[in-house]
């Protein structure tokens, strides 16, 4: 999945960086990301509610950032205003990220004896 999501960033990259058209593509792709993250951590927030598992104010760290990422690409795709620097930004985040995630399932091995 690493590997997926570091090919669509870099294919996404060059094609949003020659095309001359609109860019729509940046703000799509960080919106995906985002939601998956959302989705991610939907399954943990049942379980501090229902499960009463203890949860920390600090875990909610990376879905506040993943909300705040889905409200920012949502309005440049709904042309609310324009933040490119800012798409660009979070889009750069995400592929150091997956290339963080390449190099280590890449790389990690662990020898049990």
């Amino acid at each position: 999945m690493a590997w997926v999501g570091l090919g669509l960033h870099l294919l996404v990259g060059i094609v949003s960086l020659r095309s001359a058209g609109p860019r729509q593509l940046v703000p799509a792709v960080n919106l995906l990301i985002a939601a998956c993250v959302i989705l991610y951590w939907a399954q943990r927030w049942y379980s501090y509610l229902f499960r009463g598992i203890t949860w920390y104010a600090s875990d909610q760290l990376m879905p506040l950032y993943a909300i705040l990422v889905c409200v920012l690409a949502a309005g440049t795709l709904a042309g609310r205003y324009t933040a490119v620097t800012l798409n660009w930004i979070v889009f750069a985040v995400h592929a150091a990220v997956f290339v963080g995630a390449v190099l280590f399932v890449t790389f990690f091995r662990m020898k049990m004896f």
